[in-house]
């Protein structure tokens, strides 16, 4: 389908849990064009076949802008990885967790040669492999961050930036976004709040993160997609309910 003019995307791992079955995943999507979302990213769902996916994408009229992989499919299942996101004419997966092996130095750079290679494999193919990164991955083995030196060590790997977990290991959004230049079509943006003394992701606009140098960052380095993501439902409010308001509120900040 034609990519859509929207800069603003959703990822599904907010909704997993209505999104195990064929029937509810159409009806999710119904729920998120009624918002006025018209892009998501695959992200948690349940074990519906390709083909339905994006029978049911065509029929909600919603762009697939990217998807979520782990290390063992991305090691073992490359060609069908590929051929799905050609199916859905999706360009973007990004790793959401690195595993249990790396965390030490030697670790780190086995993991940066590992996904430089897979990257480039991708390339090969007109796709992209982003990155999706935790508040751990701020780590430093003696003067080298985790995250940083990743990056530097793989240049066929791309960003796929968390906002809220980049201030939780004690980064900034904005120079993060600028360090990617280039290198991230996919941004998540999921506001950092503070409940019961606890750090909590919440509505955009709703916490605490300086959304308009963020977005800014975003135009700057042209960054093609701003994925709201929150990880579970608040005490107070239903994840349905969240979902409309950070569309609402990343609307009110000028992002269409």
């Amino acid at each position: 389908m034609q990519i859509p003019d929207s800069q603003i995307a959703i990822t599904l791992f907010n909704l997993r849990d209505y999104c195990q079955t064929a029937v509810d995943f159409d009806k999710t999507l119904g729920k998120l064009k009624d918002i006025g979302f018209k892009a998501i990213q695959i992200s948690c769902i349940g074990p519906i076949e390709p083909i339905e996916i994006k029978r049911i994408l065509d029929k909600n009229e919603m762009f697939c802008c990217a998807t979520h992989e782990g290390l063992a499919g991305l090691r073992n299942n490359f060609d069908e990885i590929v051929a799905k996101m050609k199916l859905w004419e999706c360009d973007f997966t990004a790793l959401g967790y690195p595993g249990d092996d790396c965390w030490s130095l030697e670790g780190m750079i086995a993991l940066a040669k590992e996904l430089d290679e897979i990257g480039a494999k991708f390339k090969s193919e007109g796709l992209k492999l982003g990155f999706h990164n935790h508040h751990y991955e701020f780590v430093k083995y003696t003067d080298k961050i985790f995250l940083e030196e990743l990056y530097n060590r793989a240049p066929n790997l791309y960003g796929e930036l968390d906002t809220y977990h980049t201030v939780g290991g004690g980064g900034d959004p904005v120079q993060w976004i600028h360090k990617l230049e280039g290198r991230m079509p996919v941004c998540h943006f999921k506001d950092f709040a503070i409940i019961d003394r606890e750090p909590i992701s919440c509505e955009i606009g709703e916490g605490n993160l300086n959304w308009p140098p963020i977005i800014q960052a975003c135009k700057d380095t042209n960054v093609r997609w701003y994925v709201i993501e929150q990880d579970d439902p608040l005490p107070h409010r239903d994840i349905w309910d969240s979902t409309e308001l950070s569309y609402k509120n990343l609307t009110a900040m000028g992002v269409v």
